[in-house]
């Protein structure tokens, strides 16, 4: 694999708080209004029930959603393009102008964050004929010949990691990576990195969108890259 090809292609960050934002014909307006202040221009605007869907289709696609459920709200904020290496900066001054005009429109002093999560998605070349290849016979050190018994082709295949939070942790934080061949490519490797954020924080704590974002790509550049290119033995 040739970690200097990496080609992001998704990321998203989700906040749950309590207490729930209330979403009707004014808020609409108004979290509209609040994104255009603080910097984000949208291409149009959605209401489901009990939800707020903004989309932007360019420079590069933008999705905010804003859910109110009993006690509880979500906000999300995901940007994905297959066709484009996706900018971390931009994407934080987008999330975080975006937290900006969602406590503005619900502002409340009590508000808590419950649980978060973040996510990338991620492509690199690699140098052999299948990208399956190279992490079955590079990585995981198996002979090709190993997979016959499978009976047929093996069209693509992966890794998957889960690993729970730490105790010792400040912000205990749990993390998913999947390493796998990307269907749609054969000669690239995909590769998915979520954390969770599952311990309440206290109330007023801000929500740090960037700097969760940033951790999830250090996390990809200093322990994820090396161990698909075997660095790290």
């Amino acid at each position: 694999m040739y970690p200097d090809t990496r080609q992001t292609i998704y990321m998203g960050i989700n906040f749950i708080t309590s207490p729930e934002p209330i979403v009707d014909k004014r808020s609409h307006i108004t979290f509209q209004q609040s994104l255009l202040t603080h910097g984000v221009d949208f291409d149009r605007a959605e209401q489901p029930e009990r939800q707020i869907v903004v989309v932007r289709e360019a420079p590069t696609r933008l999705l905010v959603k804003v859910v109110s459920t009993p006690s509880i709200g979500q906000l999300l904020v995901v940007s994905e393009d297959p066709r484009a290496d996706l900018d971390l900066e931009l994407f934080s001054r987008n999330v975080e102008a975006t937290v900006a005009a969602f406590e503005a429109t619900w502002p409340a002093r009590n508000r808590q964050l419950i649980r978060s999560d973040a996510t990338f998605r991620d492509l690199f070349e690699t140098s052999a004929e299948h990208a399956f290849q190279e992490l079955w016979e590079v990585r995981l050190h198996q002979p090709a010949d190993s997979l016959a018994v499978l009976g047929r082709p093996v069209l693509g295949g992966g890794l998957r990691f889960v690993m729970p939070a730490q105790s010792n942790e400040a912000d205990p934080v749990q993390i998913e990576v999947k390493i796998e061949s990307f269907l749609q490519d054969s000669k690239k490797i995909f590769v998915e990195t979520q954390f969770v954020w599952s311990q309440s924080a206290p109330p007023a704590v801000p929500l740090n969108g960037e700097q969760r974002l940033k951790q999830v790509d250090a996390y990809i550049g200093n322990t994820v890259i090396p161990f698909i290119t075997g660095e790290d033995r």
